[in-house]
């Protein structure tokens, strides 16, 4: 069996491939110093593989692909919920006790883990309102 580009499996890889290729090349010219062109990068690759998938009149993904990607979202949460549950209040009990120093790294991914929950309970909130 040959595919082509009209392949439903092309469009999906061809997506998946744009997502992953601007992410890779966002972190890794951020390390190499090169913040802006990554980012730009980045927006390339995110409007080539929006602009595929709107062009397309292939369903790049069905109701199985939705079942495993609501499997995935809810394992990814337990995951960070339970890491952020015992790392964050480990790490404060150790710094106010004097045996730990925040680095700002830490902080900032304490932020960016509250509003990724922040999120995740509005769109629970959401969800709940729409049904």
């Amino acid at each position: 069996m040959t595919t082509t580009a009209t392949d439903p499996g092309t469009y999906r890889t061809t997506y998946t491939a744009l997502w992953a290729l601007g992410a890779i090349a966002f972190a890794g010219l951020i390390v190499a110093g090169f913040p802006f062109v990554g980012a730009l990068a980045f927006f390339v690759a995110a409007a080539a593989a929006i602009g595929l998938s709107s062009q397309s009149e292939t369903v790049l993904f069905d109701e199985r692909d939705e079942a495993v990607f609501g499997d995935a979202g809810r394992w990814t949460i337990a995951i960070v919920g339970i890491a952020s549950g015992v790392v964050f209040p480990t790490m404060t009990a150790l710094r106010a006790l004097g045996h730990v120093e925040w680095p700002l790294w830490f902080i900032h991914l304490a932020y960016f883990i509250a509003g990724l929950f922040a999120v995740w309970f509005a769109m629970v909130l959401l969800a709940r309102y729409q049904r």
